[in-house]
């Protein structure tokens, strides 16, 4: 049997969930990831937009060196080469989550729709499996990355 995988609730900023949502950005970068596995993500926009946007299909993830991991994902990071040693300063490691599959929501939506009880993550969170089948069929469009 199969065993079950999460969903990871990611906000992203809206630069890069914008990137992710036109196909610009496969690759979505983290200092850290979950323990457990998981094989979608639930793309939310943070402030000033507030709403979640998309969902990813996870193809696989990446744990290098922050200066290797850059040179493998560079063209398809969404981010500058500055901001990302920024954004890793201080790091050994980096990880980078390969999407595969995206689609954006036609119409994004308030997370409080996933479950009345729902906060917002600082940096990540499961939501359910029955949760994210009733939100893959809202209405969308695919994205080719």
């Amino acid at each position: 049997m199969k065993p079950t995988l999460a969903i990871a609730f990611y906000p992203i900023k809206p630069i890069y969930s914008s990137r992710i949502l036109s196909g610009e950005k496969k690759y979505e970068l983290r200092k850290r990831l979950p323990k457990n596995p998981f094989d979608y993500i639930l793309i939310y926009a943070t402030s000033p937009i507030g709403k979640v946007v998309g969902y990813a299909k996870v193809k696989m993830i990446h744990k290098n060196t922050v200066s290797d991991l850059w040179e493998m994902v560079s063209l398809h990071a969404g981010i500058t080469k500055d901001d990302y040693i920024n954004y890793f300063n201080n790091s050994e490691y980096a990880y980078a989550i390969e999407l595969e599959t995206v689609k954006r929501f036609t119409r994004p939506f308030d997370p409080k729709e996933i479950n009345s009880f729902f906060s917002i993550p600082q940096s990540f969170c499961y939501i359910s499996r029955n949760d994210f089948n009733r939100l893959k069929r809202r209405k969308g469009e695919h994205v080719q990355i």
